[in-house]
C-alpha cells in the first residue's frame, strides 16, 4: 500500500470521506471543538467508520493512503465496465495549478478518467493533489507511453474524438456529447499537437471576445466538460 500522506485542507477530507473514505487511515481534530464544520467532518468520520483521534492542538488533519496513477490496462477496465464512458486526454500539460483544477472539474462533470503522456508532462505532485481538492484521489489518471496510439484504440471502441482548440470552426455547443466520448485539451503554450488533433472526428472550440487571445486551459476544460455533463444528465 502507498505511503502515507496528509492534508489539512477542510474541503479535500470532506471530499475524500464523501467519496472514498477507505483511503484515510485516520483524522485528527481539536478536542472539544464547536467549529460546524468540523462537528460534519467529524459525522461523516463515524458514518463511514474512520478512525477519529481527538488532541489538544490546533489543528485538523488527515491521513490518507493516496491514489496511483494507473496504466493502459487500465482503459480495458472502463470500457468494458462503464457505459458510455467520458474520457479527457491532456497533451503535455505541465503547470500543476491546471493539472489539480481540471481534475477538481473532471469530478463535478463525472468524467470516467484522465489520459495523460508519461514524459513531459505534469503528475500527481503534492501540488496537483492539493489544487483538486481530492479529485486526484478519486478519478483514475491513466499514464501511457503513446497518447496518439491510445487515441487510435479508443477509436476501435467507437469512442468519438473531438479535439479542443481555439482553430477549430464549430462551437463546442454546436456537438453532441452524448455517448463514449473523447475530448483532448492541449498543452499552456503548444496547445494540441498536430499529429493528435489529425486523429480527432471533429475539433471544436469555445467562442470567446476578440480581445482576449484564450482561455486557460484548465479554464476552456471546465467550460466544455460541464456542457458535456449538461447533455449527459
Amino acid at each position: 500500500m502507498s505511503r502515507l500522506l496528509s492534508t489539512k485542507d477542510i474541503n479535500f477530507i470532506k471530499t475524500l470521506l464523501e467519496n472514498d473514505s477507505k483511503k484515510i487511515e485516520k483524522i485528527i481534530i481539536k478536542k472539544g471543538s464547536k467549529d460546524l464544520r468540523i462537528q460534519n467532518i467529524v459525522s461523516l468520520a463515524k458514518k463511514n467508520s474512520t478512525k477519529v483521534i481527538t488532541d489538544k492542538t490546533e489543528r485538523l488533519e488527515a491521513y490518507f493512503y493516496p491514489k496511483e496513477m494507473k496504466d493502459i490496462n487500465f482503459l480495458e477496465t472502463i470500457i468494458i465496465k462503464k457505459k458510455d464512458p467520458l474520457l479527457v486526454v491532456l497533451d503535455h500539460i505541465q503547470d500543476p495549478q491546471n493539472l489539480g483544477s481540471i481534475l477538481r472539474s473532471s469530478l463535478g462533470a463525472s468524467v470516467d478518467a484522465i489520459i495523460i503522456p508519461k514524459d513531459r508532462a505534469c503528475h500527481l505532485t503534492p501540488t496537483v493533489r492539493k489544487v483538486s481538492k481530492a479529485a486526484s484521489e478519486i478519478i483514475p489518471v491513466i499514464v501511457v507511453s503513446n497518447l496518439r496510439n491510445t487515441i487510435k484504440i479508443l477509436k476501435k471502441y467507437s469512442f468519438e474524438i473531438y479535439a479542443c482548440s481555439g482553430e477549430a470552426n464549430k462551437n463546442y455547443f454546436e456537438v453532441g456529447f452524448t455517448g463514449p466520448k473523447v475530448l483532448i485539451f492541449g498543452s499552456e503554450e503548444k496547445g494540441i499537437q498536430k499529429f493528435l488533433a489529425s486523429e480527432a472526428d471533429e475539433k471544436i472550440k469555445i467562442p470567446i471576445d476578440s480581445r482576449l487571445e484564450s482561455l486557460n486551459v484548465s479554464n476552456a476544460t471546465s467550460v466544455i466538460l460541464f456542457e458535456a455533463k449538461r447533455q449527459r444528465i
